[in-house]
């Protein structure tokens, strides 16, 4: 649930380190990243995890339209008195990006996809990028803040040691890049690890689709859990309601991709190419599936 708030709140706030919150601080790094947004006057914005304003600010100058989302009392009120200057063009959403609704939050304004930012909490930084990416409709790009080991996996690509269930998630739904890293001397409190930011260009064609999305990550996740194995015995493994190792081996086979490939060195292209193939040959696929593992 979120719930917009008028202008005029006030509080106290000071960062808890024990919540992980860390805000950037560095005017340096904040006219950087939005030099890579690059924001124009008439166009709509997301940010997730405003924190106190530091860089809505810097956005809200160059004149868009901004909602900016924030998960926690104390720190609303706080971005609610910073905003004061850019009221007519920020407003300010007090709710967990989570659960937002995003229809029912972009459709009374008017919108139909927004441009999104943000400094992501870094422990549901994934789970945040992962619901995104599956309801991109809404977005026409996104420029995130990670931690850089999560942004690396992001970028990663077959072969690599950071390859992986997010890289390929990422990867099918759009062109990633890690755009530059940041030091924790940028943030207060400084965090223990560096950050670094990723620009997403979403991808809408219908060359991109995966069949069933549900399945795509069922069927990523199931194989990237055993990275390192043939595919051969890894997809022995596979077991749910409606999908088995028989129906994936005819999908190697009708496109040629041999057994004893790992599935680390699958491309995006290949995971893509195999959901569809299944698929194709499969009920609505749910993500509240039953997977089972044989040993």
């Amino acid at each position: 649930m979120t719930r917009a708030l008028s202008f005029g709140s006030s509080g106290i706030f000071r960062p808890s380190r024990s919540r992980g919150q860390c805000f950037l601080r560095d005017s340096n790094v904040i006219e950087r990243i939005v030099r890579v947004v690059a924001p124009l006057e008439k166009q709509s914005f997301l940010e997730i995890g405003a924190g106190t304003g530091e860089l809505t600010s810097y956005l809200a100058r160059e004149g868009p339209r901004i909602i900016a989302i924030e998960t926690d009392r104390l720190v609303v009120n706080q971005l609610m008195t910073n905003m004061l200057p850019f009221r007519n063009t920020v407003r300010v959403v007090y709710g967990d990006v989570l659960k937002t609704e995003f229809e029912e939050l972009f459709k009374p304004l008017g919108i139909n996809r927004v441009r999104v930012v943000g400094n992501l909490p870094y422990s549901i930084a994934s789970p945040i990028l992962l619901r995104l990416l599956l309801e991109n409709e809404y977005f026409s790009d996104l420029t995130l803040m990670f931690q850089e080991e999560v942004a690396e996996r992001i970028v990663a690509g077959p072969g690599t040691k950071s390859y992986g269930f997010l890289s390929v998630i990422a990867q099918q739904a759009a062109t990633a890049e890690l755009v530059f890293r940041i030091s924790p001397e940028a943030f207060r409190p400084r965090p223990r690890v560096r950050s670094a930011l990723v620009a997403f260009q979403l991808k809408h064609s219908k060359a991109s689709r995966v069949g069933d999305p549900a399945f795509f990550r069922f069927l990523v996740r199931s194989l990237m859990s055993h990275r390192r194995k043939t595919l051969s015995n890894n997809i022995k493994r596979i077991q749910s309601l409606v999908v088995g190792p028989k129906l994936i081996h005819q999908a190697l086979e009708e496109l040629e991709i041999p057994g004893d490939r790992r599935a680390e060195a699958l491309s995006v292209e290949d995971f893509t190419a195999i959901s569809r193939f299944c698929t194709s040959r499969l009920p609505k696929f749910s993500d509240n599936i039953k997977v089972e593992s044989q040993h």
